[in-house]
């Protein structure tokens, strides 16, 4: 097999590759472990060029599994050059920062209460053979708006590279201590539990929580035959492992925690596993999730409630599935069709939605972006416009009894005339605030399906298919429908035969 030539000339390929993985794939700094020093892209080139120049055909071969040779050449860099990344919750005060790590500052960084964090992070980092490590307090100059604002674009990205991430729960001395684990309530560390492919977990005083050296990839998992893996890992019995005790916890299953793939589809259930986190900056609730939708947008600092709006106007000009206007709460004050935060997802009874969903079927009709699907229920076509959400779906008037909170929808049970019966549907609506009872009200169908229209769209047939509703009042002045907030998710679920109400097929904006 060829290998290196003698005089040092690189195989082909390597160093053009070598080059984009630096500079594309790693983080903009790292700490140096053997000098516990930072070091720039430049720096990281020029300490292992001459590692990555004696690379041999030989090497190569070890990775011939791969479908080109430029993804060969990126595999066996990415076991030559190794980097740890860091997650951790951050002290309230003494955590070592970039300014801290300079070279005038780096003796008084020591006394910091976070330096002896940051050691043992790099010390574990060693044990995974890896001399570059990154940690968020220490490898970003956010006096540098240009730097800060691609690691958070790219965070995701550094943490899917990275050849091991060392997640720190300093509250927990074991799995049964992870309901009260800080670690898993704020909002970056839901990337950097999702995004990397091996990971070890360590507690307090940095005793590992398990005997695996990769926690996503526990022994009993990787000898387990695919059939059983969910089983395995939803067993109730004895003391759970990492995994399963992160899935009982957070709701995410084994695939997600294993092999997630990051993007704009099965968008509600992701929104939830946000919904509990929290974030020491307001705008943080959305850039934490940049990653994990696999967008790009601004960052904006002082943006406010903005940003959240901002992410969700960009979902929301993607995603068409209909689930994503399940939420119920207080509304972003830029739009009434996107929630204040995604807090607002978290008002929907779980068990309800798991048979909401089942009785739907919305694993097979929801796709990804850019794929069409006809089956998809309502409409959606739905758009972000100037005015609002522009969606078209079936409003069904309805009386609305304020003190006890339902609304009455008028309907009948299909029939030739005196063979129709009158039959009232009531469905809660939490209303949030004071509703006038001069009002006009009606339900806005989200998820109809087009073969309930009748009679030229002037009728609608109510089956067992559970409906989830917008509520709207009737304004007065320029007789337009306005959405009204409300403190549940509406949903009218019939679990009798079909009834049929009127209804008027309009276009509305929210």
């Amino acid at each position: 097999m060829m290998s290196a030539s003698t005089n040092g000339t690189a195989i082909k390929g390597i160093m053009d590759a070598f080059s984009s993985y630096v500079f594309s794939n790693m983080p903009t700094r790292l700490i140096y472990v053997p000098e516990m020093r930072l070091v720039d892209r430049n720096e990281v080139f020029k300490i292992y060029k001459p590692a990555v120049t004696a690379i041999t055909e030989d090497d190569l071969e070890k990775f011939s599994g791969s479908w080109s040779r430029e993804e060969n050449l990126y595999k066996v860099l990415k076991d030559k050059v190794k980097f740890a990344m860091f997650s951790h919750r951050w002290l309230d005060t003494g955590e070592p920062t970039f300014q801290d790590m300079s070279k005038s500052q780096k003796d008084a960084s020591k006394t910091l209460a976070g330096y002896h964090k940051l050691t043992k992070f790099c010390e574990k980092a060693r044990e995974y053979d890896c001399e570059l490590a990154w940690s968020d307090t220490c490898c970003i100059n956010k006096d540098s708006s240009a730097e800060l604002d691609e690691s958070i674009q790219a965070m995701f990205k550094w943490y899917r590279g990275a050849a091991i991430c060392i997640a720190y729960l300093a509250c927990s001395s074991s799995v049964s201590d992870f309901a009260l684990e800080p670690w898993f309530t704020r909002g970056w560390t839901l990337q950097e539990l999702l995004a990397p492919e091996k990971m070890k977990f360590y507690g307090r005083n940095w005793r590992p929580l398990s005997e695996d050296p990769d926690d996503k990839r526990p022994k009993a998992l990787a000898t387990a035959p695919d059939d059983e893996k969910s089983s395995l890992i939803a067993s109730p019995l004895d003391q759970p492992d990492i995994l399963t005790a992160i899935t009982r916890l957070t709701g995410i299953g084994l695939h997600d925690l294993t092999s997630f793939s990051p993007g704009i589809f099965r968008v509600h259930q992701r929104l939830r596993w946000a919904s509990r986190r929290t974030t020491t900056r307001i705008e943080d609730v959305a850039y934490s999730l940049i990653g994990v939708f696999d967008i790009n947008m601004p960052i904006a600092y002082g943006d406010g409630q903005r940003s959240w709006f901002r992410l969700m106007e960009i979902i929301l000009q993607q995603c068409k599935s209909w689930d994503i206007f399940a939420w119920a709460g207080e509304w972003s004050p830029y739009c009434r069709a996107i929630p204040r935060s995604p807090k607002g997802y978290d008002a929907y009874d779980v068990e309800s939605f798991i048979r909401f969903s089942k009785a739907l079927d919305m694993g097979k009709v929801e796709r990804r972006v850019g794929e069409t699907n006809h089956g998809l229920r309502g409409d959606h076509a739905f758009a972000m416009t100037r005015h609002g959400l522009q969606m078209k779906i079936p409003l069904l008037y309805v009386v609305f009894d304020s003190p006890n909170q339902v609304a009455t929808i008028h309907a009948r049970t299909p029939g030739y005339l005196g063979q129709s019966k009158p039959r009232n549907l009531p469905v809660r609506v939490i209303s949030h605030g004071r509703v006038s009872e001069a009002e006009i009200h009606c339900l806005g169908i989200v998820n109809y399906n087009p073969k309930g229209l009748a009679r030229r769209n002037h009728e609608y047939e109510v089956q067992e298919d559970p409906l989830l509703c917008f509520f709207f009042a009737l304004d007065p002045n320029d007789r337009s429908w306005i959405r009204q907030q409300t403190a549940n998710v509406i949903i009218i679920d019939h679990k009798g035969s079909p009834v049929r109400c009127g209804c008027s097929f309009e276009t509305v904006y929210i």
